[in-house]
């Protein structure tokens, strides 16, 4: 559950770290990846060479380099969210442990080309394409659409919902470096979201909405709220990851990626994940059984039926 993104711990640390846990030589082979990009665009005949790297349905020109870049980013940044310990279609028709799937791809393309580009492209392309996907190539303009929200907002109607909500409700800052990160140095900021808004929408980002319609991190009179988050998630730096107080908890679940307490129950799960939707249960009834008994006074026994 995103509760502010102003934590310090942003998603493209913890994508990092996902994939190092896979393999600790991935990170270094996805950095080194971006940095041949940006050094192969500056030499001549480079339409042809990433055009065919990057399996590109169209010929590749300069102005579609910060598009390319952020294609590859979404893709690293959406295994990490959905990664599943079973095949799942949440964002794609991916293979279980999707960050290990295409950490495996990048390591083998190495062991192949011993190109660092063309691995970055393998394993990024496992989110477009999945595993035995049909497609001979990507187009990158239909795979990923640049929106508010720099990590990606999907495709479709719900992309354009979510866009607009992230330049009314939310202001999702997650930009990257490239020193406490694997993703190339990206800013972004109020301003530059406040500019990408007015030019889509018409409307500003308000930077206190979420924190006054939704409290922020201050929880502390609140009560009977449940804040679960996988350790896995990107999205989990913005979460509320303590106990408030003895009615507002933190479920930490170690080996969970989005929301995944909330999908059905499978032979795959990882007991982190069992545990938590247990406690999860056990709260709840808890607390309907509080309700219950709070709600229920002696007056109430002259209405009770008696057989």
């Amino acid at each position: 559950a995103v509760v502010s993104t102003q934590s310090g711990h942003y998603a493209g640390e913890i994508v990092t770290e996902d994939f190092k846990a896979a393999d600790e030589r991935c990170p270094d082979i996805v950095r080194k990846g971006f940095s041949q990009l940006y050094n192969i665009v500056k030499t001549p005949g480079y339409q042809a060479s990433v055009t065919d790297t990057f399996k590109l349905c169209k010929t590749f020109d300069v102005s579609q380099f910060n598009h390319l870049v952020g294609w590859a980013r979404n893709a690293m940044l959406m295994m990490a969210m959905v990664d599943y310990p079973y095949p799942a279609s949440f964002m794609g028709e991916l293979p279980a442990w999707p960050v290990k799937h295409s950490c495996k791809m990048m390591l083998e393309e190495m062991e192949t080309s011993g190109n660092e580009m063309r691995a970055l492209a393998v394993g990024a392309g496992l989110l477009y394409n999945g595993t035995d996907g049909t497609k001979s190539c990507f187009n990158i303009y239909e795979d990923f659409i640049e929106c508010a929200d720099i990590t990606g907002c999907g495709t479709g109607p719900e992309a354009k919902a979510w866009d607009f909500q992230c330049c009314t409700e939310f202001q999702l800052a997650t930009p990257s470096t490239n020193v406490t990160d694997m993703f190339p140095p990206l800013e972004w900021n109020l301003d530059i979201a406040s500019k990408y808004c007015e030019a889509n929408y018409k409307v500003s980002p308000d930077p206190v909405d979420a924190s006054l319609n939704y409290w922020s991190a201050d929880f502390s009179a609140a009560s009977n709220i449940i804040f679960s988050n996988g350790l896995l998630d990107p999205w989990h730096a913005g979460g509320v990851l303590e106990d408030v107080n003895p009615t507002v908890k933190a479920i930490i679940i170690a080996e969970g990626a989005h929301h995944l307490d909330l999908r059905g129950s499978n032979k795959d799960d990882p007991m982190s994940v069992i545990l938590a939707r247990n406690q999860e249960v056990a709260l709840i009834a808890e607390w309907l059984g509080q309700k219950a008994t709070d709600n229920f006074t002696e007056d109430d026994s002259a209405n009770l039926v008696h057989f």
